[in-house]
């Protein structure tokens, strides 16, 4: 606790570059526990404050950057690296939609969109100035809260890290312990990432021929639920049905055809899901569009706005980012 009296500030300020960067690095226990060792509550409480904001500012700076000069190819970068379909664009896209630049502030509280908000915000040419200060903001009032809880649960902290000093577990075991958990959790979520990609995909040019067909396949846009929290384009006659939906939809909706689902989204990570969740659920034929609406557009395919969102949302987000 000494240690972290002195040069919490430091530590934290660490754990949170490093934490921000992408990299598996904790941060809450961290601040909780050198809140809990604070002395001088006002004045460490801003050092700790800063030293969050800073490590934060600096590392959402690298990806926004990244996300400015590189655009989409940074994001299946960051999709690989995570090997979390939460992690995707499309979930971050639509939360644009809804909240514009201001899911900089709410995104720090949203698991899965604190770490792709950054890069998306530089893909669509915020401006160097507001996502700094945005994202200071938001920093801080996602520290204060925690630093303010560790402070209050300082006696519970102090006696959990008294009884593992005292207790007669090895330290080193403990710490196996903790590593071999970790690990277990990334091979499980690699496991995951295996079953993604083994999902079948369709080519653009396949699926539209597909659809001039008398038994043309059910498209889903897993996006969203409501068409409306969409901007951009999306393939016509789709339907809008997110993730969380599938898991409930009623199978005979389907009646008993082939289904493509897409996403805007790195590896199709979103669409690949939803096809899970439905062969899961006994809908053998579902498939993922690859490239998803990007390719869809790109291989020059109809492609209406929302007919809800329509051109004035685009505009509008385009305008305030």
């Amino acid at each position: 606790m000494r240690l972290l009296d002195q040069f919490g500030a430091l530590i934290v300020f660490i754990n949170t570059l490093i934490h921000e960067a992408g990299l598996p690095a904790p941060l809450t226990p961290t601040v909780l526990v050198a809140a809990a060792a604070m002395s001088d509550v006002v004045k460490q409480t801003a050092e700790l404050t800063a030293a969050i904001v800073a490590g934060s500012v600096l590392g959402n700076a690298i990806w926004f950057a990244l996300g400015r000069k590189y655009g989409s190819r940074v994001l299946t970068r960051l999709c690989r690296l995570s090997l979390s379909p939460q992690s995707c664009v499309t979930k971050t896209g639509a939360a644009f939609g809804r909240w514009g630049s201001a899911l900089l502030i709410i995104g720090r509280f949203i698991p899965g969109v604190s770490l792709v908000a950054p890069p998306v915000a530089g893909a669509l040419g915020m401006p160097w100035r507001r996502f700094l200060w945005l994202s200071a903001l938001g920093a801080a009032l996602w520290a204060l809260p925690i630093i303010l809880l560790g402070y209050l649960l300082k006696e519970v902290l102090a006696s959990l890290l008294d009884a593992l000093r005292d207790s007669r577990l090895d330290a080193t075991l403990v710490v196996i312990g903790i590593v071999g958990v970790y690990l277990a959790w990334r091979y499980v979520r690699r496991q995951q990432a295996m079953r993604i990609k083994g999902v079948p995909r369709i080519e653009p040019a396949a699926l539209n021929a597909a659809l001039s067909n008398a038994t043309a396949p059910i498209v889903i846009d897993v996006r969203s639920d409501d068409a409306a929290a969409v901007p951009g384009p999306h393939i016509p006659g789709a339907r809008f049905h997110s993730l969380n939906t599938l898991h409930n939809l009623p199978l005979e909706q389907l009646a008993g055809r082939a289904v493509v689902l897409y996403c805007a989204c790195p590896e199709e990570a979103s669409a690949a899901m939803g096809a899970l969740v439905l062969k899961g659920r006994g809908h053998l034929d579902a498939r993922a569009l690859k490239g998803g609406i990007d390719a869809w557009v790109d291989a020059g395919f109809e492609a209406p706005l929302s007919r809800r969102a329509g051109p004035n949302v685009v505009r509008q987000l385009e305008h305030e980012l």
